[in-house]
């Protein structure tokens, strides 16, 4: 709390003599104005800082109460009122309407009005420095709300960033149960269909290509099975370098799998025959794929406590791996379970019985 070396001090009164005395008294202390207008009394205060005003009770066109009551309260101008004995009953009434702050009864004495008026310079530099305060803590509190309301919004669209990359990365099922419990239980599923892609000889193609063209060649083709396959209800599993794996069935169970699955091949290879000979038209690299399919069953769950990695395991996701490996470029290799859920709808041409590494013979089938 500042307060200046000579606080400035008004003091109202009609008779010139009193405002000499008043003024003459209290100069050393105090910046002194003096007036004998109520009228200019009021222009004062609007235009210049005035913590406290004196002011006589009896003036001809004006008492000092009126005078007050034409102050705003807000204004933290502290009043004092002079008067005489005969006046102290309605400046008591008029106390608590005008906010004055002392009556003193005249003749004052000069000791004890520098003390009151040294009490009401420092009434009014605390009142104004905590209304300081209260401005500067509203303000901190505005500031610090905003803050907390910018930082809300920010952990929500990141909460949101974290859940769509979730979502991205494993099913809405297993998602949601991660989110849950924190971890996923293992699940058999009985009754899917796996799908293996590969790209042909990739490895050739992939030497004579700068790294940058050649991810955006993968990127360019993942793209668009992915469309295809989210088209058909067919759940991504992962992509190990140029081939693709992939399921329908789980983890909501599904009775078409093998068909969903069959019909999002078909358009795969609708789409890599259209690519390709777009790009030998116009003398680009084009690529060819190989896709075994096979149904059965699969254990499946999340691997990992950091990168979260949802997989799928058994017997017959090797299977579905051979069937790709045992194919031919731009031909969709089908197991004999796969065909047989799907031979109503295509046609196939039997293979018979095509020796698989470390699996043996195995019954496939092209798709006509």
């Amino acid at each position: 709390m500042n307060i200046p070396e000579k606080p400035t001090v008004l003091y109202v009164d009609d008779e010139e003599d009193n405002l000499i005395v008043f003024k003459s008294a209290f100069r050393r202390d105090f910046n002194v104005l003096i007036t004998a207008s109520p009228a200019e009394a009021l222009e004062i205060v609007q235009a210049e800082e005035v913590p406290v005003i004196i002011s006589d009770q009896r003036m001809p066109n004006c008492t000092g109460v009126e005078l007050f009551s034409k102050i705003p309260e807000n204004s933290g101008i502290v009043r004092i009122i002079l008067t005489g004995f005969s006046d102290v009953e309605v400046i008591i009434k008029a106390i608590n309407s005008c906010s004055i702050y002392r009556y003193l009864t005249k003749p004052w004495d000069q000791a004890e009005l520098k003390h009151t008026l040294d009490m009401a310079v420092e009434k009014y530099y605390l009142h104004q420095h905590n209304t300081q305060l209260v401005s500067d803590l509203q303000a901190a509190n505005e500031h610090l709300e905003e803050k907390v309301k910018l930082r809300t919004r920010e952990l929500e669209e990141e909460k949101e960033k974290s859940e769509h990359l979730l979502l991205n990365i494993l099913p809405d099922e297993i998602a949601a149960e991660l989110k849950k419990h924190g971890k996923v239980k293992p699940c058999r599923y009985d009754n899917v269909t796996v799908i293996f892609l590969d790209f042909v000889e990739f490895t050739k193609v992939a030497e004579k290509m700068p790294p940058e063209a050649l991810i955006e060649e993968l990127d360019y083709y993942f793209q668009a099975i992915d469309t295809i396959f989210s088209k058909h209800r067919v759940e991504k599993i992962k992509t190990i370098g140029d081939a693709y794996l992939a399921v329908c069935g789980l983890p909501r169970p599904d009775d078409n799998h093998a068909l969903r699955v069959v019909d999002a091949a078909v358009e795969i290879l609708g789409f890599i025959h259209a690519e390709k000979e777009k790009r030998m038209k116009a003398g680009e690299t084009a690529f060819d794929v190989r896709i075994g399919i096979h149904s059965g069953s699969v254990i499946a769950g999340v691997v990992g406590n950091t990168k979260f990695a949802f997989d799928i395991w058994g017997d017959d996701v090797n299977i579905a791996a051979r069937l790709e490996s045992n194919g031919e470029k731009g031909r969709i290799n089908v197991s004999e379970s796969t065909y047989l859920l799907a031979k109503d709808r295509y046609q196939f041409e039997h293979r018979g019985k095509v020796n698989a590494k470390y699996k043996g013979e195995i019954e496939m089938y092209f798709l006509k």
